[in-house]
C-alpha cells in the first residue's frame, strides 16, 4: 500500500491536500490539538472510498515526528510527505517575547526538518513537499518570525534536495494568502485563495516540479 503523510491535516490546506492525495494513497492525517477536526478529515476520506488514519503529533518534537513516520511505515510504503503544519503570528517584532517567536520557528522550520529527517531515513523512494509562503520570498512588516521561518524553509529545501535526489525528490511550494482559520484570525477581509486551489497545486507540483524548486501558487 502506498502511503502519504500530511502534517497539519485537520483543516485548511492540509485537509484539502489529504483529500486530494487520498485518491491515490492511504493518508496519515497528522494533527496537534484539533482531534475532532482530524477525525472529520479521516471520515471525509473514507466516505470517498479512501483510507486514512489520524495521528497526533507535535512536529516540532523529533520523537513525535518519528512516531508519525513509524505509523505510516507500518501501514505501507511511505512515498509522499507534505510538510504543511505551521503557525502564523502577526505583530511588531519588538512586541513579541523570544518564547513566542521561538515557537513560530520551532513549528515552521524545525517541524519541516524533523519530519523530513524522520521520513528520509525510512523512504526507499518518494517525494517531499515543503509548504513555505510568498512572504518567505518577499517579507512583509509585522511578521518577522514567520517570514524568517518560511524563508529558511526555502533554503533548507534547496540544500536537502541536492543531497537526497534522485532517491527522494524534495521541493517547495509558496502559497499566497489562503482562506484558512489561521489567516482569518489576523486578516478578516483580505482576499485569499481557497484552500482547495492551493492543495491542487501542491499535488500537481509534487508530480511535475523539479527537485529543489520553490514554486509560487499562481
Amino acid at each position: 500500500m502506498k502511503v502519504a503523510i500530511v502534517t497539519g491535516a485537520s483543516r485548511g490546506i492540509g485537509r484539502e491536500t489529504a483529500l486530494k492525495l487520498a485518491e491515490e494513497y492511504a493518508v496519515i492525517v497528522n494533527f496537534l490539538r484539533n482531534e475532532s477536526a482530524a477525525h472529520e478529515t479521516v471520515a471525509m476520506i473514507e466516505s470517498n472510498g479512501g483510507k486514512a488514519v489520524a495521528v497526533q503529533g507535535d512536529v516540532s518534537k523529533y520523537e513525535d515526528a518519528q512516531n508519525v513516520v513509524n505509523v505510516a511505515t507500518k501501514l505501507g510504503n511511505l512515498e509522499v510527505l507534505i510538510n504543511n503544519a505551521g503557525v502564523y503570528d502577526v505583530r511588531p517584532f519588538t512586541s513579541m517575547m523570544p518564547s513566542e517567536w521561538e515557537r513560530v520557528v520551532q513549528v515552521n522550520l524545525y517541524g519541516v526538518m524533523n519530519m523530513t529527517h524522520a521520513a528520509a531515513t525510512k523512504m526507499k523512494k518518494g517525494i517531499i513537499v515543503n509548504v513555505s509562503s510568498v512572504i518567505g520570498l518577499s517579507p512583509i512588516p509585522n511578521a518577522a518570525a514567520y517570514c524568517a521561518s518560511k524563508a529558511a524553509v526555502i533554503a533548507f529545501t534547496k540544500s536537502v534536495a541536492a543531497e537526497l535526489f534522485p532517491q527522494i525528490k524534495v521541493l517547495c511550494v509558496a502559497p499566497g494568502p489562503t482562506d484558512t482559520d489561521m489567516l482569518r484570525k489576523y486578516h478578516s477581509s483580505m482576499f485569499a485563495d481557497p484552500p482547495e486551489k492551493v492543495a491542487n497545486f501542491i499535488v500537481h507540483a509534487a508530480n511535475t516540479a523539479r527537485h529543489g524548486e520553490c514554486l509560487q501558487v499562481p
